[in-house]
């Protein structure tokens, strides 16, 4: 079976309203009944704003030119509103007339006759809604505007029935009733759909949307940030324009892969949609040590890094670190590794006036060793460590040796509740003194507070 266009729905409901019109208006002035010609005015009006909704839809479906970039979907939108004033017009008059019966009595005759009429308007509602239910699954908010209409069409229709019917059984007021619940029902459908399409002419759209747009974007594992979002309505389409941050390190590929991922997810999302995302680093949010680091892991030859250090004068940045290097390395092409550290950061952070590196050997990741039970190096290190009162107690000492070098590892307890830079200064100042002692010894010293419930090694001293 064909799918129903948008403009065949229109023009198929058109025709089978304008008949309905002239068969229940006819009547309605045949029998007298005010139900009757306030469905055939509610007919004519919807009618009217059929063809209004009809014209706008053949003028949006016109494609986009360069008067027109989003093309002319907005047209649909201010059909709809028209349509959707028309009908609080039409709900207003009913309402004065239906008031006006109530007031002054009215006389139902041929009733034979407006009942023939009201089925007829009846088969007619149910051909529209049919049709027009058939189409709306395009999206369109011209056709669910005239799905609306039929909507409250058929139900007019079944009040003016009821109407007409109390009349005959006796009840005259029962026609004007029907009218006024006709009215208000009609009027409240009407109001909706003008505040709809007035939002949507605006470029307003729903915070719920704008939400789902945004817990899509962010299920892609790599943004880190969305920046900005924008988002409009035009006729059925959705236009979604996004600046998304992702690592400042991620190669131009897989930032074009990323945005073409979120493109894809937004469509599926949305249905008919023009998504444009742009992808750009997070530099606001990154502090200049990870650029630095990140820089300086970038360079071969570059083991590690500690002791960095950047200072900011006057809005310039001058940095030292240290950067550990094969030991075996000649300093000719040590100092080619420092060059490309200095030239990496300074390409990273624009801001960097200076920087100063200090090389220094890496110590292997691994390599054999042998515990050394020397009670003259234990007692010598407690001995230094007791003359600093800021120590509460030695935890353990651990002594090895690799590839002839001395290790010296020691847990110190201090008080909890001294700040961690006086504690650095004190247990550098120990460092130092046992390494007076113990020429070329690499000395060690963790420090933990008093209450640590750190277990020791059972070969610790």
């Amino acid at each position: 079976m064909p799918r129903i266009t948008k403009t065949g729905a229109l023009k198929i409901s058109f025709v089978a309203i304008v008949s309905a019109i002239i068969v229940e208006g006819l009547a309605g002035l045949v029998v007298g009944s005010l139900a009757l010609m306030s469905d055939a005015a509610h007919a004519a009006f919807d009618a009217l704003s059929t063809l209004i909704l009809l014209v706008a839809t053949s003028l949006s479906l016109k494609p986009a030119d360069e008067d027109h970039t989003y093309g002319h979907g907005k047209i649909e939108t201010l059909g709809t509103l028209i349509g959707g004033v028309a009908l609080i017009v039409l709900a207003g008059t009913i309402m004065v007339l239906a008031a006006y019966r109530l007031a002054f009595g009215s006389i139902i005759q041929h009733t034979s006759i407006g009942l023939a009429a009201a089925g007829y308007t009846l088969a007619v509602d149910f051909v529209r809604m049919g049709v027009l239910s058939a189409a709306s699954k395009t999206g369109s908010s011209t056709i669910r505007a005239g799905l609306y209409a039929a909507v409250s069409d058929f139900a007019s229709t079944v009040i003016a029935i009821l109407g007409l019917g109390l009349a005959i059984l006796g009840y005259p007021g029962g026609d004007p009733v029907a009218s006024i619940i006709l009215a208000i029902g009609l009027g409240y459908t009407s109001i909706r759909l003008v505040y709809s399409s007035s939002l949507e002419l605006s470029d307003a759209i729903s915070g719920k949307l704008i939400q789902s747009i945004l817990k899509e974007i962010r299920r892609t594992d790599e943004v880190l940030k969305v920046k900005e979002l924008r988002a409009r309505r035009v006729g059925q389409m959705t236009y979604v324009d996004a600046i998304v941050a992702v690592s400042p390190y991620a190669k131009l590929a897989d930032a074009d892969t990323v945005a073409s991922r979120i493109e894809a997810n937004l469509t599926r999302l949305l249905g008919e949609a023009t998504v444009l995302i742009h992808i750009e680093p997070l530099d606001w949010d990154v502090p200049v040590e990870l650029h630095i680091r990140n820089a300086t892991g970038k360079v071969d030859g570059a083991r590690g890094l500690h002791n960095l250090l950047v200072t900011d004068i006057a809005g310039e940045l001058y940095v030292t670190l240290h950067v550990q290097v094969d030991p075996s390395l000649p300093l000719d092409k040590a100092h080619d590794i420092a060059e490309s550290v200095e030239k990496g950061i300074g390409a990273a952070v624009p801001q960097v006036r200076q920087v100063t590196v200090h090389l220094e050997p890496s110590l292997p990741e691994q390599t054999s060793g042998t515990l050394i039970d020397d009670q003259y190096v234990s007692g010598a290190v407690r001995s230094i460590i007791g003359s600093y009162r800021e120590v509460v107690a030695v935890n353990s000492i651990l002594v090895y040796s690799t590839s002839n070098v001395l290790h010296i590892n020691i847990h110190c307890l201090f008080a909890g509740d001294e700040s961690i830079s006086k504690i650095h200064d004190m247990v550098t100042k120990v460092e130092e003194n046992i390494r007076q002692k113990f020429s070329d010894a690499i000395v060690t010293i963790h420090a933990e507070p008093v209450s640590s419930k750190r277990q020791i090694p059972a070969k610790a001293d």
